[in-house]
């Protein structure tokens, strides 16, 4: 995972105990990783790049799938299928609300922050539609593949 300031990978310890406690999940030391990787580099990343990312036999592929798909059933992780039948899982961070750019050839995946729905979200509110939620994921060509 790289070389951390002690005291934020003591903060993102802490937040992932508070935030698997919270969700009702086992506080176990593949979760804590998995959940802690995602939270500092946030993603989106597919199981594979997780694998790649953690620290060497930390913990098996099965044990990856099986985390993520508990922390996307506690709405801790948000899933996307940003290439063709390939799942991306990334945080769920209430407080960093963005959208996906993902170029048509190279596959690259970059985040934006524009958000023109929140015009929308309101008007779904005054309709009576609450615990709204949206994704928002465009296909381009970057302006690398462009050139080529």
């Amino acid at each position: 995972m790289g070389i951390l300031n002690p005291k934020k990978e003591q903060e993102r310890d802490a937040l992932c105990i508070s935030l698997l406690k919270e969700k009702g999940l086992s506080i176990t030391a593949p979760r804590k990783l998995i959940l802690g990787l995602l939270i500092k580099e946030h993603g989106p990343f597919t199981a594979e790049d997780i694998l790649k990312k953690l620290p060497k036999n930390s913990c098996d592929q099965a044990t990856i799938y099986r985390c993520l798909n508990q922390f996307v059933d506690a709405q801790l992780v948000n899933t996307s299928f940003l290439e063709k039948d390939m799942a991306h899982f990334e945080y769920n961070d209430p407080h960093h609300h963005h959208h996906h750019i993902i170029c048509k050839i190279c596959k690259k995946i970059e985040s934006f922050h524009d958000c023109l729905m929140e015009k929308i979200e309101l008007n779904l509110q005054k309709k009576g539609y609450s615990n709204i939620q949206h994704r928002l994921e465009i296909f381009a060509v970057c302006e690398q593949c462009a050139k080529s």
